[in-house]
């Protein structure tokens, strides 16, 4: 086979310095990868073969997802154009200006060949789809990839197009020359000669991983090691946490494209691509190393989990990918779950077992995208080892489903928040200077405006599909619950940025004090938002509304989807509500499958029913791979009308995400929470039961509420509960630098420790903590007390 090398573009010194430069965070196993024996470049192969066809497919379930998976591949056999003077191999693929059907070419006859060596498949082993595919091939290169200059954006050429082509030679080696493969990988080198650069720059986060991934492929299949070296020193770039820009935070936030919350599509594919090169390099000289596996092992837990609720990727860390009907959170998720399946095996024992038992809860709490079924539709398809792999975890009793999960993240590093309790998740996506509230790009997601500006996703066990069920293409996207804005009608493709600087908030023990400030760009709405995160409810306040741009204002409280037919009850004050369209005045109301709301005070609320339709090509116009079937659904709206140009406007609910009818009732005659302060200088609120106040201070020198002072702007959490005083505070701003000092007028005896920057003092009838609180990228800081 030919030496890359050799291949114009690619530089021998570029390549070997690539070797030296390997960190140990992500770096090769002990002895000198220059040193690897020949036939780890085999090994590397057959086990990243492993990862795209299973061996044994006798399970009936498998055989299914085999017999299905092959019918659809046969299906584009008998629709691709075989004829020796061809210009296309498939009618509807017939372009020379946009990329991405170049890459949809390479994949599909990727997935011909998977149908091909897939044993138990119809297409196996068959002697004239082999011969055509390799026909397909030589013309795909001949024609199309490697002899052309690069039109369109650079993602395809770099990236996409040589993942698929990748596994493509991985499945065919046999039957491929040595010729054929090395003319392929020196196609693959002459646009991504080097993993650490890109067509926009240098490549970082999930972009720095893709060319990481094909350069390790390309390196086994071409049997060069420098090439795999280089493809290491690349690979451990990503590893690091960033503090800034594209990459993995602690806090559990993911960031792409330096201003997007990302962990549930570019994020995704980073883990998909990053499982295949750990699976494949194991027991080789490029192994990763067992830190490198401790850190994607912390990823799994802060930056994916956390995200994902019954088998579904929350849509609020997809991007723009939300407007892609191939793309779903539940499809999303479920190749999630596939690539864990996968990762699991390359964990130490406990870890694998850990990540196995909520792997199980997904498989049987995902009613709405079954795991075992095939799906014809996403272009990265769930692999059959990963539906082997998933039916032993199912039959294997001495993995636990793990249950709901119980925790609650302030991810200030992409403004995102999520308060998980069993029966629901709650999800808040802000924005901020530099976290954007919207991408769309590349004619993608052009109806997003409102997808990130204080929006609410919340899901809840009865409602699985909810945002699933064609929620994008049909609701109404100036109605995102959650939002407030004004009634003015924003073009498509249109951006929106924000001045504003606060959007996060304090964390104490899985509770959680968020807020955000509205200040966006081009307008002159004004406002304070705050949820206060207190076990089964969320407090949702806002004040200091205020516009002079003409529009009329309004804060969105639901907008629920119930699908093609379904129908709900929507209760208030214990009478049904049956009209299309109602203003009530509600102390409580209950939306059946969903939740309660109970008003503090009681409001005005506008209430529609209404069937809606739409189409996913009215937000995604790319031109390729679209779905423009015109789609209805149900929906249940309910909102809270400011007025036109409003002065000082304010709002306070209570959210009860999956409770009863009954108990949202009980909850709003005990007066559960109470609302201290919701003005424009502090939102404070205390839930007596739990012992528990939260406030956030939106200005310097702002006056006390609940107890709680604090010199300069700060979000606090005080829990006073069985002779306990603890708290929490934060800078959500991100932007304060010297100390922050709280006051908390609760008398207690003793400090018992807390985070090693507090400084805290017990003072008779109260208790105080100070921070310093430069550079503290929004982390909560706690002090705990003895009463």
């Amino acid at each position: 086979m030919t030496d890359p090398l050799s291949v114009p573009g690619i530089s021998r010194r570029s390549l070997l310095r690539g070797a030296a430069l390997v960190p140990a965070a992500a770096g090769l196993a002990a002895g000198s990868a220059a040193a690897a024996p020949d036939t780890d470049f085999d090994l590397v192969r057959r086990q990243w073969l492993g990862t795209l066809v299973a061996p044994d497919n006798s399970d009936p379930v498998v055989a299914r997802y085999v017999r299905d998976s092959a019918a659809v591949a046969a299906e584009l056999w008998r629709t691709m154009n075989t004829s020796a003077t061809r210009s296309f191999l498939w009618a509807d693929l017939d372009s020379s200006t946009i990329p991405a059907v170049q890459r949809n070419n390479i994949g599909r006859l990727r997935q011909l060949a998977l149908a091909l060596k897939t044993p138990g498949s119809a297409l196996s082993g068959d002697v004239r789809l082999t011969a055509d595919l390799i026909s397909a091939f030589d013309w795909f290169l001949a024609e199309k990839y490697g002899v052309t200059a690069i039109y369109g954006g650079w993602w395809d050429w770099q990236i996409g197009i040589p993942l698929a082509l990748n596994d493509f030679c991985v499945l065919m080696y046999d039957d491929l020359s040595a010729a054929q493969i090395a003319t392929a990988m020196a196609a693959i080198a002459r646009y991504e000669p080097d993993p650490h650069v890109i067509g926009s720059g240098k490549a970082t986060s999930a972009n720095l991983n893709w060319t990481s991934a094909v350069t390790l492929m390309r390196g086994a299949l071409s049997r060069d090691a420098a090439t795999m070296s280089l493809a290491k020193s690349a690979w451990a770039g990503m590893f690091p946490y960033s503090s800034a820009g594209d990459g993995f935070y602690t806090d559990g936030g993911f960031v792409q494209h330096v201003h997007y919350s990302y962990n549930g599509s570019y994020g995704v594919s980073l883990l998909q691509y990053l499982t295949y090169g750990l699976v494949a390099a194991r027991g080789t000289a490029w192994a990763f190393s067992p830190e490198a596996i401790d850190r994607v092992i912390s990823w799994v837990q802060d930056n994916y989990l956390p995200w994902m609720y019954d088998g579904a990727f929350m849509d609020m860390t997809r991007g723009r990918a939300l407007s892609r009907f191939y793309e779903t959170d539940h499809r999303i998720g479920r190749l999630t779950t596939a690539t864990l399946l996968q990762l699991a095996q390359a964990f130490p024992p406990e870890q694998a077992l850990e990540l196995k038992s909520r792997i199980k809860s997904y498989l049987t709490e995902d009613t709405f995208q079954p795991f075992f079924v095939y799906d014809p539709i996403p272009i990265e398809q769930v692999r059959t080892p990963s539906i082997a792999a998933a039916r032993a975890v199912l039959a294997d009793s001495s993995i636990p489903a793990a249950g709901d999960l119980v925790t609650t993240r302030v991810a200030t590093s992409m403004a995102r928040a999520v308060h998980r309790r069993p029966g629901f998740a709650y999800g808040i996506a802000m924005d901020r200077h530099a976290i954007y509230s919207f991408e769309t790009a590349n004619k993608e997601n052009e109806q997003g405006w409102y997808t990130g500006e204080g929006a609410v996703y919340v899901y809840v066990p009865e409602q699985v599909g909810h945002w699933g069920d064609m929620y994008w293409p049909t609701a109404d996207k100036y109605r995102i619950p959650g939002v407030t804005r004004d009634l003015r009608t924003l073009p498509s493709g249109v951006s929106r940025y924000t001045f504003n600087e606060w959007a996060g908030g304090a964390v104490l023990d899985d509770r959680a004090a968020v807020g955000m400030q509205l200040n966006p760009k081009g307008q002159t709405l004004r406002g304070n938002k705050s949820w206060f995160c207190m076990d089964d409810a969320v407090v949702c306040l806002g004040s200091g509304i205020s516009s002079t741009d003409g529009y009329g204002v309004e804060t969105v409280v639901e907008n629920r989807n119930f699908g093609a037919s379904g129908t709900a009850r929507l209760t208030v004050d214990g009478r049904a509500v049956d009209a299309g369209a109602t203003n009530r005045r509600m102390g409580w109301a209950h939306l059946d499958k969903v939740g309660g709301y109970v008003f503090p005070e009681p409001t005005e609320v506008d209430v529609l029913r209404e069937e809606r339709s739409g189409r996913w090509t009215d937000m995604d116009l790319r031109g390729v791979y679209e779905d423009p079937t015109l789609y209805t659904r149900r929906f249940v709206t309910m909102w809270i009308d400011h007025g036109t140009d409003p002065a000082d406007a304010h709002y306070a609910y209570v959210q009860l995400p999956a409770a009863s009818r009954t108990a949202t009732e009980q909850f709003a005659r005990r007066g559960a929470v109470e609302v201290l302060a919701n003005t424009p200088a502090v939102h404070a609120a205390r839930r007596r039961d739990l012992g528990l106040t939260m406030a956030n201070f939106w200005v310097p020198g702002a006056p006390p509420a609940g107890g709680i002072s604090v010199d300069r702007t700060a979000s606090v959490v005080v829990s006073d509960y069985r002779g306990v005083l603890s708290v929490a505070v934060s800078d959500p701003t991100q932007l304060l630098t010297g100390n922050v000092t709280v006051q908390v007028g609760v008398p207690a005896r003793q400090y018992v420790g807390g985070d090693a920057k507090v400084h805290a003092l017990t003072h008779g009838s109260s208790v105080s903590l100070t921070v310093d609180m430069t550079g503290s990228a929004g982390h909560s800081y706690v002090a705990r007390f003895r009463r």
